[in-house]
């Protein structure tokens, strides 16, 4: 859980992370999710132990010495995919060797912006010894594909349209209920913005899909084309996630089940974009 993951150390250092290798990647997860602009990412290492001082453009962050290196194990893996993480983002990292002292600092949240100031100016290991890490591991430079699970599996809130945050909230605990409501929500809303008594297709069809008749709704778009395209989209999507649903029970990855909860939010939002066919 992420709550795990933070200690207030002071007001303008946080750090992340605890002794465990999965706690300090999810944690560099979760700052590559949500800073932008990193400036600085830099390996604190200490004999066979390594942490990170990362600054971004607003935060200092620091994450803890999960990490190890000099054997074959998860604290040399976590290392290496960490390292991979941060050179995906195409962000430079530079190492530099702290004192015992320092590390105890680091993981007892004691750091001083004085610290900082003494880790930014001091020298940088030569030769860089970034690569060999990640290549002492997985005998390859190239990005390991398995690392994107070390980035925070949640739903993005703040793209959420305001029909469906309740279920939102709900998500984590109950995914298919979740979904389940959002299509009958979804639903219901058509049916009284057509006026109709329609279901599924035939609903969805009549709403935004001009062929034989005019539809009743459309895009502010170039042209209608544009506007049909946009409607048979709507139409494909809800109705291939929806019957999948309909027919069986459903034993999705969660991650599989926030792909298509997010499918459904979009489809929320291009309903409140459309306007009247007039």
């Amino acid at each position: 859980m992420l709550s795990t993951l933070f200690t207030q150390g002071s007001e303008k250092i946080q750090y992340l992370g605890t002794c465990y290798t999965q706690d300090c990647l999810e944690a560099l997860g979760f700052i590559l999710q949500t800073q932008q602009n990193i400036e600085k990412a830099i390996l604190l290492s200490n004999k066979q132990y390594h942490a990170f001082l990362i600054i971004s453009e607003r935060n200092t962050y620091v994450v803890r010495s999960g990490f190890k290196s000099g054997y074959m194990g998860e604290g040399p893996k976590g290392l290496a995919s960490s390292l991979q993480l941060l050179l995906k983002h195409q962000i430079d990292i530079e190492e530099v060797n702290i004192s015992e002292k320092l590390m105890k600092k680091v993981n007892k949240a004691l750091i001083l912006e004085s610290d900082v100031k003494h880790i930014l100016e001091s020298k940088f290991v030569r030769p860089l010894r970034i690569h060999e890490y990640i290549y002492t591991i997985y005998k390859t430079l190239e990005y390991q594909q398995i690392n994107d699970r070390h980035y925070p599996i949640e739903l993005s809130y703040h793209l959420i349209d305001p029909r469906i945050f309740d279920l939102a909230l709900k998500f984590k605990e109950e995914p298919n209920n979740a979904i389940m409501t959002a299509y009958a929500r979804l639903e219901d809303i058509l049916r009284h913005k057509t006026k109709t008594d329609l279901f599924s297709s035939n609903l969805l069809k009549t709403a935004f899909i001009s062929d034989k008749h005019k539809s009743m709704y459309k895009w502010n778009v170039d042209n209608e084309e544009v506007s049909n395209a946009i409607g048979r989209l709507f139409t494909h999507i809800f109705t291939a996630y929806r019957k999948e649903r309909a027919h069986g029970e459903i034993n999705k990855h969660y991650k599989m089940q926030i792909r298509e909860f997010m499918l459904i939010n979009e489809l929320y939002l291009l309903e409140n974009e459309s306007i009247p066919n007039n």
